[in-house]
């Protein structure tokens, strides 16, 4: 119990020490998300008639297939390839290479406009309806990814600056500690996204099947 009492107070300790950094990443994320629940206002009507198809043969595919067990697993990897590895992963090498710093802001704000979109997409083209099929597709996984990317960006961000700092002799600490933060956090984010995974592939279809009648 005192193991964990004092992990708990380490990790507390690090949130509060990186709260601005925390705050800016989710005004960046909010951002992202305006700028995406707008941005279907944009399409053309040919565009909207052809992602509406899109999604609706992507739905009809998901409530057909998603609950045999064979295209669960295929999915549930490649759900691990796209979020685990080419997310959480990637944010710590960014993180690591100092110079990605920018490019880790991109990222989380690229994916508020990705989920501000979808949800925009939807509710905008049939209401009440698409908002009832964003809540079954969009909502349930996004409740563990999103933290997991926002948790992921601020520690790879964290380990940035700090490496940053050293190099130019602006700071004398040794980023060893950073360095082994950054790591947990970025497991922790994996933990997060691999929950998020499993949701997402054995949970959404489900959800989806029963809200596909009320949309389509």
């Amino acid at each position: 119990m005192y193991i964990v009492g004092a992990v708990g107070e380490l990790v507390l300790g690090y949130f509060y020490r990186n709260l601005p950094l925390y705050l800016a990443l989710f005004l960046l994320f909010s951002l992202g998300v305006g700028f995406g629940a707008l941005a279907p206002q944009k399409l053309s009507p040919t565009q909207r008639e052809d992602l509406s198809n899109f999604l609706a043969n992507i739905s009809a595919s998901i409530a057909q297939n998603g609950s045999h067990a064979g295209a669960g697993t295929q999915l549930f990897y490649q759900s691990i390839l796209d979020n685990v590895l080419k997310t959480a992963l990637l944010l710590f090498v960014l993180g690591l290479t100092v110079i990605g710093a920018p490019l880790i802001m991109g990222l989380v704000f690229l994916r508020g406009f990705v989920l501000g979109f979808t949800v925009g997409f939807l509710v905008q083209e049939t209401a009440l309806n698409g908002l009832i099929l964003a809540a079954a597709a969009v909502l349930p996984h996004n409740l563990l990814a999103v933290p997991a990317v926002m948790i992921g960006a601020a520690g790879s961000l964290a380990f940035a600056s700090t490496a940053f700092q050293t190099m130019v002799g602006l700071s004398q600490k040794k980023i060893h500690g950073q360095f082994l933060s950054t790591s947990f956090i970025c497991i922790c984010s994996c933990i997060l996204l691999l929950g998020a995974s499993l949701i997402e592939v054995y949970l959404t279809p489900i959800l989806i099947s029963l809200a596909s009648g009320y949309v389509f």
